[in-house]
Order: C-alpha cells, then structure tokens, then sequence
C-alpha cells in the first residue's frame, strides 16, 4: 500500500468534487441549513406533540437524521467514481497510472468517503451546539454524552457502508444512468436502518444501538474486502455497453406489452406511451422497482413482530403504522425519480433529442407527455406498495391496524402519495429541461428530493402525536408547490433553448464581477450586464436619481410586504384579545423583567437574527416567495399580539 499514491488519487478527486458548484452548494446546504431548520422547530415539536417527554426522546434521531441525510446525497459522488470516468472520457487516463489496482481503488473509495464523511459530522455538530444554545432543556433531556459519540459512530459507520456499496457498484456498472438506477439497493437498506435506529432511540434501547453500529462496521469491513477483491481495471477497459431492455412475450396468457386501444390519438398521450414502454422494458428499472414494491412492504410487516419484543408501548408501535405506509409509498416514487430525470437530458445523452423535438407538436403537448410518462410509473409503485402493506398489516396484525387507520386516513395517505409523487415528477422534469447532462441533473435532483424526504420525516411526528388534522394543510402546501412547479416548466420551456444549450459552468470571478456591476449603478431589472455604463458608485447619483426609479420598480414587491405587515398586525391584535394561547404565558410574563444584559446575550441575539436571515432568504428562493410574504406579517402579528 502506498499511502503517498492513495494521498494524490484522494486529492485531485476532492478538489475536482468540490469545484462543482451543483455538488457543493447542495453539500453546503445540507450542512449548515438543515441542522438550523430542525433546531428551529424543535420548539414547535413541543408544542404539537403535547408530551414534553417524547420531544426530548425524538432529538437523538433528529441528530441522527441531519448526519444521515448529507451523507445520502454526497452518494451521488461515490456513485460516478469509476463510471463518471468514463462517461467523462477520463478513464482510459486514470487505469493507465503506474500504480497498482490496490491503490487506486483505496486512493478512490478515500475520495468518496471524505465528502460525505466531513459534511455529516459538521451537521452534527453543528445541530447538536445549536441545540444545546436555543433548546437546552431539549437536549439534556436525552442526549449526553456517551450517547452522543455513539450517534457519531452510527452515522460514520452507515456512511462508510453506503460509500463502499456505492464504489463497488460504480466498478461493475457501465453507465452513470445504471449506476443511479442500483442506487435503491443502498439507499432502501440504509433507510431501514434509520428507521430501525429511530424506534431504538424512542424506546431507550441505547445498548441494542452499540450492536447496529458494530454491524454496520462489520459490513463496511466485508464490503471493502470484497470491492478490493473484484477490482480489475483490465475488467472495466474491456467492459462493453450492456443493454437493459428486455423482451418479454406472454403468449401463454394471451397478453402483449403494448397499450390498450383507447382510441386516444392527441400527440401527448403518442409520447407518454412511447416513454412507457421504453421505461417498463428496462431491467434496471423493473427489478429494483418490484423489489421496492412487493418485498420492501413485506420485510416491514415482517420485522413488525421483530420490533414489538423491544417497544415497550405497543401503541407507539400503532401509531407509526401510518407513517410507515407513507414511507413505502415514498420509497419507490423515490427511486423512479430517476427517470424523471432522464426525461428530457437522457434523449440528448442517448442522440435522441433532435428527432424527438423535431416532431410537429407543441411545447405544451410534448411537455406534458413528458410529465405524465414520467408520473405513470412511480404513481402507480408508490400506490401499489402502500396497498400491499396495509393489505399485510390487516391480516397479520389487525389490532395494530385498526388501532391506527380508518377510512378517513386512508384517504389522506393517498393524496398524500399522489400529491409527493407529482412534486418530485414535476421537479425532475423541470431540472431535466434545463440541464445539460444526467449528471448534472443528478446532482440537482437533491434540491427535489432532499426537502421532500425531510418533510416525509418530520410527519412522523404528527402521526405519533395523531395531529392528522394537520396533514390537510401538509397536502394543500404540498399541492400548490407541484402545480407551482408544473406552471414554472410549461411556461420556461422551449425546445430551441434545450438544442442550443452548452454544459453549465459556473465562474465564482465572472460572478462576483456581475454583482459588483449591478451594485455600482442601477438599471431596469432584465437589463443585461453587457448593456450597464460601467460607472462607480456614487451616493450622490444613487439618492437624486436611482433611489426614486428602484422604489418605482419595487413598489408591488413593497405594497405586498406593507399589506402583510398591516395584516400580521391586526390578526395578531385579534388574536390576543379574542384567545388564550398556552404557549405564549410564559413569554408574556417575562416581559416586564428583560434579561441582564451581557456580551453573552448579544451574541445569542447576533446569532439567532442571523439565523432567521439565513433561512428566510432560503426559504423564500424554495416557497415561490411566498416565505418572503409570511416573514413580516408573523413579525408584526407578534407585535399586535402583545
């Protein structure tokens, strides 16, 4: 082993991974943004749940999921390890160093641990600090200190376990797409794991915990035996193209593989069936999609009888049941995201895209048969593994099912479903239209899935605190974030702009020289850089001439923040005449008696203004501005409250 070699290998593949704003700004996210959503509403968890004492017992899997969920996006990078090379035409290069199979494997696999690695742990850290600063008695309430390193070992060692499989799987694979596509078989095992590791965690099974993490240690140990094993970069040169598509006759039951005569001749539903059959005709594809479907619900139901010798309230269990039906549901509309995103950058990978945008059609009509391809397939899993679950769960343990569903809920779960699948389908497809390669759209993807997968999360706890008149709203938000969502593609898309578009670069010089462009002197918005004078600043002509013309612009984004402000005020001033809110007596009796002041205090304000600026510009970019409208009518209905 020579570690000079391993050194070199780990840091070009770190500085090229984060040289990529689409890897990096998603990784930046993910580290120091999540961990500040979830301490920020760690105070509402109190307030919904009702019990102070299930809040405290929840926060070490909220440690645990802010470690967890970095590391399952920085998956992406270990995925192209190998293959990205190839598709890269990098790869002849990389296997032709005079350096042994050993080593260039172990100088890779460092390379992709490192990232996933790094950004978990500072997650962590960063929650757990933050959480220790704002919601002290949150965190003393379950988390100290054996238990902290324990949680950090679980996330190292699951960390280590998906990046290993991931490396082996991008040895053996030929494309970045079949590389994304076995994807599932990490990220599904991984996920029960947490789910696993959550019910542990509720029920003070600490000690169980040490045995996950040892064998997860245990199978990271295998997994790099066995990649180093079956290494050969003779076997990766002289690895062709395997097809995935598969040709199945069912003479024997009289069925063919096309689709029903529905005498359905509009263009939209001609590309639909089109993209449907070439979907359903790929093993890649088939295989981990049934295996989500039929085997995912049944391993559940399986470990059901598994989990009720640890949970000490059999109820709790009960209450979960409807979480874990969304959950299965979620899974494959997860996994069959991944043609979504093929859905217009994989014709241009595949030399598909000329003649596909060449047929007489609209925009509209062959943007929508790309939609509705796309949403037919994961729809349809996500519908089917739910149904497959509950229909288990009624027959093998009908007091925990009828405990826990009724007809009403049934139909939440559903739309709930059907609503999460049109969001990620109407985001992928919109990425996939304006992105230059399947890599990079892979990499975008996370902007979709990721806040997806966080939101899934936190409605455990609605479910466990049986909240389900909250799940309405969840689905109306929802809802008007996928028809947001398919508003936004229909209107930005344009086949001419999809043939002329080169690979997106971003320049961190060019950018910073267009901000400062924009900030020495002002135009119309729309105006392009290469149309400014180039004048320095001026604060003369800033207040005589500019400042009347920006409010001029300004004035609808300006009279929408006033109408939210006069409205916070006066339903913030009916509210504390009309209501008794239980959660603000406390606030509202300390108000004659303010804290002594101190550098300690300034720097707690310091950090929390900073905070709110930090997640309001975020969430505003994600809610469709939306956010931006909410954030002076909750500070000014504050000030009518009082």
């Amino acid at each position: 082993m020579n570690i000079a070699t391993i050194t070199t290998i780990t840091r070009r593949e770190v500085r090229d991974t984060l040289s990529d704003w689409r890897i990096l700004a998603p990784i930046l996210l993910l580290t120091f943004i999540f961990p500040q959503m979830l301490v920020a509403a760690a105070s509402q968890v109190v307030f919904y749940v009702g019990d102070l004492n299930l809040p405290g017992r929840i926060m070490p899997f909220a440690a645990l999921l802010v470690g967890f969920i970095p590391a399952s996006f920085s998956l992406i990078t270990a995925l192209e390890s190998f293959v990205g090379e190839r598709e890269r035409n990098s790869l002849e290069s990389l296997l032709a160093m005079p350096i042994s199979d050993r080593d260039l494997y172990l100088g890779k696999l460092a390379s992709s641990l490192l990232t996933p690695l790094a950004s978990s742990l500072i997650a962590m850290l960063l929650f757990s600090f933050m959480l220790l600063g704002f919601q002290p008695e949150l965190y003393f309430a379950a988390i100290t200190l054996p238990r902290l390193i324990l949680l950090f070992l679980l996330v190292g060692s699951l960390a280590l376990v998906m990046v290993t499989a991931a490396v082996v799987i991008s040895a053996h694979i030929t494309t970045v797409r079949a590389a994304n596509l076995m994807s599932s078989f990490i990220l599904v095992p991984a996920a029960l794991v947490v789910q696993l590791t959550a019910v542990l965690i509720i029920n003070s099974r600490w000690g169980e915990l040490w045995l996950v993490g040892a064998a997860l240690l245990a199978a990271a140990i295998v997994l790099i035996r066995v990649g180093m094993a079956t290494f050969s970069r003779e076997e990766i040169l002289s690895r062709e193209h395997s097809q995935g598509a598969i040709h199945i006759k069912l003479r024997m039951l009289n069925v063919e593989l096309k689709l029903p005569q529905l005498n359905i001749q509009h263009p939209m539903f001609n590309i639909a069936a089109r993209e449907l059959r070439e979907v359903l005709s790929d093993w890649r594809v088939l295989i981990p999609l049934s295996v989500l479907t039929m085997a995912l619900p049944a391993g559940l139901v399986a470990g059901t009888s598994f989990a009720l010798n640890f949970v000490q309230d059999p109820t709790l269990l009960g209450r979960l049941v409807p979480f874990a039906a969304l959950l299965v549901g979620f899974v494959p509309a997860s996994f069959a995201l991944i043609t979504a995103i093929e859905s217009f950058v994989g014709e241009r990978e595949r030399n598909s895209l000329e003649s596909l945008l060449a047929m007489p059609i609209s925009d509209r009509s062959l943007y929508l048969g790309k939609l509705i391809s796309a949403l037919t397939v994961p729809l349809g899993g996500s519908l089917l593994a739910t149904l497959v679950f509950l229909n288990l769960m009624r027959f093998g343990f009908p007091d925990l099912y009828f405990y826990a569903m009724n007809p009403t809920l049934l139909l939440q779960l559903g739309l709930m479903i059907a609503v999460i699948n049109l969001l990620l389908v109407a985001g992928a497809v919109v990425i996939s239209s304006h992105t230059s390669s399947i890599r990079a759209a892979t990499l975008l993807a996370s902007i979709v899935l990721v806040p997806t997968a966080v939101a899934i999360q936190l409605q455990a706890l609605l479910f466990i605190a049986r909240r389900f008149d909250i799940l309405w709203y969840v689905i109306a938000a929802l809802a008007v974030i996928a028809v947001a969502l398919i508003r936004s593609g229909l209107i930005s898309f344009n086949r001419e702009e999809i043939l002329s578009r080169e690979h997106d670069e971003i320049n961190l010089r060019q950018v910073l020289a267009t901000y400062l462009t924009f900030y020495r002197e002002y135009w119309p918005a729309g105006t392009p850089p290469s149309a400014y004078r180039g004048l320095r600043f001026s604060v003369r002509r800033f207040y005589t001439r500019e400042l009347l013309a920006l409010l001029s612009e300004l004035r609808l984004p300006l009279a929408s923040a006033l109408l939210a402000a006069i409205g916070g005020l006066l339903l913030g001033g009916y509210i504390g005449d009309h209501y008794r809110v239980a959660a603000f007596d406390e606030a509202l009796a300390s108000l004659g008696s303010p804290p002594q002041i101190s550098l300690l205090l300034a720097l707690q304000i310091f950090a929390n203004n900073l905070r709110v600026s930090i997640l309001s510009n975020f969430f505003s970019a994600i809610s469709f501005g939306i956010f931006a409208f909410l954030v002076p009518a909750v500070a000014f209905g504050q000030i009518g409250f009082v």
